[in-house]
C-alpha cells in the first residue's frame, strides 16, 4: 500500500509546486553538492533573511518530496495518511496565496541516479551553488561510479538560467575540471587553498578556551574578518563563502553578510563545538558522515592545542566496493592527529586496522557495536581538557553518545541532531 501511495503523493506534491513557480516566480538558489549542503543553505538563509521575502528548505528536504514541501512550505508529513491529505489540500490553494517569498533557497540532493535530473525538468534556477565532492562521494554506492554522481549533480548546474549566476568551488577539482564547462552563466568562485573570486585566508581558532573559528575574506582587494561561533575547522568556512557569494549577487554589504553569519544560528551536529562532561570540549559531526568530511574532522581535532585527543567514529554507509578501504584509510589518518581512538560498528572494524597499521597502540583503541556502549566507555574515560571528535552516518545514530558526555549546561534538544519526536523510536 505504501509502495503505491508514495508515487501519487509525490506527482500531487510537484503538480501544485510547478503551479506555485509559475504563479509566483520567486527568485532561487539552488544548493547541490556532495558535503556541506545543509550548512552552506542555512548560512545562505542567514544573510539574506533581513533583506528580502526568503523561504529555505528545512532541514535536509532535498528530495523528490523536500523540493516540492519547501516550495509550498510545508514539512513531512511522515507515515500519516491525513498529515499529506491536509499538507495537499492546503497546496491546492497556495498558488492563489496573497504573500508567499520573494526567494527560495532550495537544498537538492541525489541519492539514487536521475533525482536532480528529474528536478530540473521544472525547476530553474536563478543562482546555483555546488559545495564539494570527495574522492569517494557519499552515496556512490547507487551509483555506477563517482563521476556518475558528479554527472548528477551537473543536472542543476545545466538547468541554471541564461543569466543567471554559477558559485563554485575553486579548491574542488570536480568543480573546476568539470561543472564550470556545463553552463554559460557568469561565474563565481569561492576557496581557501586557490586563489578564488571569494577567497578565505588565515583561517584559524579564536578564543582561550576555544570559541569558535575566524578567518580574513578578501573580496575584490577588500579584506572583510569574518568570526563563526560555536563551530570548527575549514568545512564551517566552505559553508560561509558561497553565502557571502549570494550577498554581493544581491547588493548585500559584505561587512553586514559576515556580522549575520556570526550571528546566525548554527547547525546542529555539524562541526559544532559544545562542552562536555569534565569541562571537556566536543566536536560534534555526528548528522552524517562520508570520508572527505570525516578526514576533515579528524584533521581539525589535531590542530587543536589540547590535552589530550578523542575520535569518536562510527560506520560510513552507501560507500558500496570504497567501504573496507575507506575506512582503513580513515584510521591511518587517526593514527597522526588522536590520542585514542574509540570505533563504532562492524565497518569501523577497517578503521582500527589502519590505525593499528599506522603505529597506534592497541591499548588507546577501543571498538563498539553501537553508540550507547561508545557513549558508557567515555564517561568513564573523559578528563579535564580533553577533545572529542564524533562522527558517524546517520544510522549509526552517534548522537546518542554525544548525549553522554554533554554538558549540564547544554540542553540536547537545542544543540543536538535527530531529538525530535519522530526519530525517538528509529
Amino acid at each position: 500500500m505504501k509502495d503505491l501511495i508514495k508515487p501519487i503523493i509525490i506527482y500531487l506534491l510537484t503538480l501544485e509546486a510547478k503551479l506555485v513557480l509559475k504563479k509566483k516566480k520567486p527568485f532561487i538558489i539552488g544548493v547541490t553538492g556532495n558535503l556541506g549542503k545543509t550548512s552552506t543553505k542555512d548560512d545562505i538563509y542567514a544573510v539574506m533573511k533581513e533583506h528580502v521575502h526568503v523561504r529555505r528548505s528545512e532541514k535536509s528536504l532535498n528530495s523528490e518530496f523536500g523540493v516540492p514541501l519547501t516550495i509550498l512550505g510545508e514539512k513531512s508529513g511522515w507515515s500519516s495518511p491525513s498529515k499529506w491529505f491536509m499538507i495537499l489540500l492546503r497546496g491546492f490553494f497556495t498558488p492563489w496565496s496573497k504573500v508567499y517569498p520573494t526567494h527560495l533557497v532550495l537544498e537538492i540532493g541525489a541519492d539514487r541516479p536521475d533525482d536532480i535530473k528529474k528536478i530540473t525538468q521544472w525547476v530553474h534556477p536563478d543562482v546555483v551553488v555546488v559545495t564539494q565532492f570527495g574522492q569517494v562521494p557519499v552515496h556512490v554506492e547507487f551509483f555506477k561510479d563517482r563521476d556518475a554522481v558528479v554527472r548528477e549533480k551537473g543536472y542543476l548546474v545545466e538547468a541554471l538560467k541564461k543569466d543567471g549566476l554559477f558559485i563554485w568551488n575553486a579548491d574542488d577539482h570536480d568543480a573546476r575540471e568539470v561543472l564550470i564547462q556545463k553552463t554559460n552563466a557568469r561565474k563565481t568562485s569561492i576557496g581557501i587553498h586557490e586563489a578564488a573570486d571569494i577567497q578565505a585566508t588565515n583561517v584559524t581558532t579564536y578564543g582561550n578556551p576555544i570559541e569558535g573559528t575566524q578567518a580574513d575574506i578578501v573580496v575584490d582587494g577588500v579584506t572583510h574578518h569574518i568570526a563563526l561561533g560555536e563551530v570548527l575547522g575549514k568545512s564551517p568556512m566552505y559553508a560561509a563563502l558561497p553565502a557571502l557569494a549570494v550577498a554581493r549577487e544581491l547588493g548585500i554589504p559584505l561587512e553586514v553578510a559576515c556580522a549575520s553569519l556570526r550571528e546566525a544560528d548554527k547547525p546542529k551536529g555539524r562541526m559544532r563545538l559544545l562542552q562536555g562532561m569534565n569541562n571537556s570540549v566536543i566536536i560534534d559531526d555526528t548528522y552524517n558522515a562520508s570520508p572527505k568530511a570525516t578526514e576533515h574532522g579528524i584533521e581539525t581535532l589535531g590542530s587543536l592545542d589540547v590535552k589530550r585527543k578523542i575520535a569518536v567514529l562510527g560506520d560510513m554507509l552507501e560507500l558500496g566496493q570504497f567501504t573496507r578501504d575507506e575506512h582503513y584509510r580513515i584510521g591511518k589518518i587517526v593514527a597522526q592527529h588522536a590520542h585514542r581512538l574509540i570505533a563504532v560498528g562492524i565497518r569501523s572494524r577497517a578503521i582500527v586496522e589502519g590505525a593499528l597499521d599506522a603505529g597506534m597502540l592497541d591499548e588507546n583503541i577501543l571498538g563498539f557495536d553501537s553508540s550507547i556502549e561508545a557513549g558508557k566507555a567515555l564517561v568513564e574515560m573523559i578528563q579535564p581538557g580533553d577533545a572529542v571528535y564524533m562522527k558517524g552516518s546517520q544510522s549509526v545514530r552517534m548522537e546518542h553518545a554525544v548525549k553522554m558526555i554533554l554538558a549540564e549546561t547544554h540542553d540536547p534538544k537545542r544543540v543536538l541532531v535527530r531529538q525530535e519526536k519522530e526519530w525517538a523510536h528509529r
